[in-house]
Parts: structure tokens; sequence; C-alpha cells
């Protein structure tokens, strides 16, 4: 089954990809290897920190956005989320209040997502949720790298 029509089965739509803000490419290109830029959650969606803006819920949900704007970014590049053959890495930034330490269960909004896409264990990566503190800011940030199908 194709990428995108597993998306319309779970109710989900791959976002315009935003431009670039400042001077980076949407994704870069090293051999059979993609790599999205960071990416955010939609601009609906609340900023601020999770566990204390934001519910464990919101924040995962804001996972899941940021991983539709990379998915986004690369079927611009790509042309067909279907030329990806694995998710090899993501690496999220959690906006997270102080003493939050659910950051793993936050990106799981995110990976969860690639598994039900990809399947396992294509779509499960090698991965880091790392908290940050920025109040007002995004709740998430992350990229992913990617294995291309030759």
């Amino acid at each position: 089954m194709l990428i995108e029509e597993k998306l319309i089965q779970l109710g989900l739509k791959l976002p315009e990809p935003p431009d670039p803000k400042g001077n980076y490419v949407g994704t870069k290109f090293a051999g059979n290897t993609a790599y999205s830029c960071g990416q955010g959650p939609f601009s609906t969606t609340k900023r601020g920190l999770i566990g204390r803006d934001l519910t464990l819920d919101e924040g995962y949900k804001a996972a899941q956005e940021t991983c539709l704007n990379c998915l986004a970014q690369l079927k611009k590049h790509l042309g067909s989320l279907d030329r990806i053959k694995q998710i090899l890495h993501v690496v999220g930034y959690i906006n997270s209040a102080e003493g939050f330490m659910d950051q793993p269960k936050v990106l799981n909004g995110y990976t969860d997502l690639l598994v039900k896409l990809y399947g396992d264990p294509e779509g499960k990566p090698a991965r880091a949720a790392i908290p940050v503190h920025h109040p007002g800011w995004i709740a998430v940030e992350a990229y992913m790298v990617v294995e291309l199908v030759n």
C-alpha cells in the first residue's frame, strides 16, 4: 500500500511544506540518504512548555504534526514518500517544563506514526528525545534521516 494511502486511512493529510525561514534547505541528500530539516508542529498548535502549558497528550499530537511536516518536506524533494526504504534516525527537541521527564513519550507521537506508515522494523528509527526549555516557543522540533530505495 502506498504511504499516502495509509495516511488517508489514518485520517491524516500531509500539509504544504513550509519554505525555509533561513539559510538552509528543506531536504539534503547524500548518496542513498536524505535528511529533513528541523520542523515543528502546525501553526494551530499551542506554543509553550509541555508539562506546564501543554499536556503530555498535546505534546504527543504536536510531535505527530511535526512528523507530518518532516514527511511533507521529504515528499516535496523526493516526489513520493514511497521512495523511502527505511527511517534511520530521528532527533526531537521537546520544549519541557522544569521537572517534566516524559520526553520519550512525547516523541512517540512522531515515531509511532512512522511505524504505522512504514512498519516494523523499517519505520522504527534510532532516536533521541532531548529536553529543552524555551518558554513561548514551539512544543517540539525534530528532524529525520531516511534511507532511500535504490
